[in-house]
């Protein structure tokens, strides 16, 4: 196997590990964002309720996008997801602003997640893909226990905002290692039905 393909495989995992990451560290915000935008606990629980309806929405239709569209597709709207919807969350004036963009960030982390695991069913050899599986299964399973921690120390010490401000800079670095390497995997141009 080659060393595209693994790191392939590791800026699609540190994709999904950032909107986690991201989306676990906002629970500890709620307080804050109540008093910011004088609303209830229940409004502000959509914030957290919204990105997970858009992740699992998306990855229940993870098949269908798989079916309909080249990979070339899916990885490039789930980066640009992941990363405008993170920039409007940091940039937001309002409550529904803040929704919009966690809906956005959610479809791409939904994106992100089975294309993961599809890449390495398709790409990784049969007595390896136990291994990449279960790597790939750890290092999301980090984001939601490193997420309340990360989350208090940044509203803590700056503001609630930097908590996606921080992570953009890490999104567009997994981003370009996803790309740069799936160009140089050629599988930027097949279809994602296990023919790579």
């Amino acid at each position: 196997m080659s060393r595209q393909v693994k790191t392939e495989i590791a800026g699609i995992a540190g994709l999904a590990f950032c909107g986690i990451l991201v989306e676990t560290s906002m629970n500890v915000t709620f307080p804050t964002l109540m008093g910011l935008f004088h609303t209830t606990l229940n409004n502000v629980q959509w914030i957290t309720t919204a990105y997970l309806l858009a992740v699992t929405l998306t990855i229940v239709l993870a098949a269908y996008l798989q079916r309909s569209f080249h990979y070339r597709t899916i990885l490039t709207v789930s980066v640009l997801a992941s990363f405008f919807g993170g920039v409007i969350f940091a940039a937001a004036l309002n409550l529904p602003m803040i929704l919009l963009g966690r809906v956005i960030q959610g479809a791409g982390t939904g994106m992100a997640l089975p294309l993961l695991f599809t890449i390495i069913m398709t790409q990784v050899p049969r007595q390896q893909q136990g291994t990449y599986v279960g790597t790939a299964g750890m290092i999301i399973a980090l984001a939601p226990s490193l997420g309340p921690t990360y989350g208090g120390t940044v509203l803590d010490l700056l503001d609630w905002r930097y908590n996606f401000i921080f992570t953009l800079p890490l999104i567009a670095i997994f981003s370009w290692v996803a790309i740069k390497n799936a160009i140089k995997n050629g599988s930027l141009s097949n279809p994602v039905d296990g023919s790579f």
